[in-house]
């Protein structure tokens, strides 16, 4: 390429077949347990599987230690959203094991204990919901959020002990609606029944006349026998 002195080549373009080395870390790479990727940070994680226990451990062993979850996602070379679901899963189930990967929540079977503490709870209030004795069972620590049965297995352990299910708990919950509607519409009328007897009490017509007579009319407007109307 020819060129002008003073003046400044033009870029040339690299032609199809021309290739040039990249810099950084590779995109894949082969690992015993299969062919891997390497991350932002230059860790080596396989998609679609867990991280192996020692790394697991570490991460909770460096949190107990203080040290903050970006810190650790620099240090092991393990992404910062990945450090924080398994802290996060620490905290909430005291396990570092991975949760299921795809598919469906296996069954929850229903211990005979729990079923004992779900008919206890109904025998002490006997106008508890399903819901609230799921809730009951987490705050008293007789399950976890990973051993709790659901709404719907409680209220089928409800049917077949005590013969009540999910229909006569929908019939008291649209009970309890139309209680607290009453409620309320009550308390509005009688606010609004109040107001009236107000706005047309002797003290309050006294000084609308008071106004209407300093103003130059000289009536006021229950005197004329007209109602009023705003403008």
């Amino acid at each position: 390429m020819t060129t002008l002195a003073g003046a400044v080549p033009r870029m040339m373009r690299p032609a199809p077949g021309q290739n040039y080395p990249r810099s950084g870390f590779p995109l894949e790479v082969s690992t015993p347990l299969g062919q891997g990727r390497v991350n932002q940070l230059g860790g080596v994680f396989i998609n679609g599987r867990p991280l192996p226990n020692h790394i697991r451990h570490k991460i909770v062993e460096m949190a107990h230690h203080g040290i903050r979850p970006c810190v650790i996602s620099r240090q092991l070379r393990v992404s910062h959203g990945c450090v924080s679901k398994i802290l996060c899963r620490y905290q909430e189930t005291g396990s570092i094991r991975p949760g299921a990967i795809g598919g469906s929540k296996p069954k929850q079977v229903t211990t005979p204990d729990v079923e004992k503490k779900i008919e206890e709870y109904k025998r002490e209030n006997a106008g508890m919901f399903s819901w609230e004795i799921r809730d009951k069972l987490l705050k008293d620590g007789v399950c976890d959020r990973n051993t709790v049965p659901s709404v719907s297995s409680i209220s089928r352990i409800l049917r077949s002990k005590f013969g009540k299910g999910e229909e006569e708990e929908a019939e008291l919950e649209r009970k309890e609606a139309e209680e607290s509607d009453k409620k309320t519409k009550h308390s509005i009328d009688g606010i609004l029944s109040e107001r009236g007897k107000a706005d047309r009490s002797p003290q309050t017509r006294s000084e609308v006349g008071i106004l209407f007579a300093a103003s130059g009319s000289g009536f006021a407007p229950w005197q004329s026998g007209k109602e009023a109307h705003p403008c």
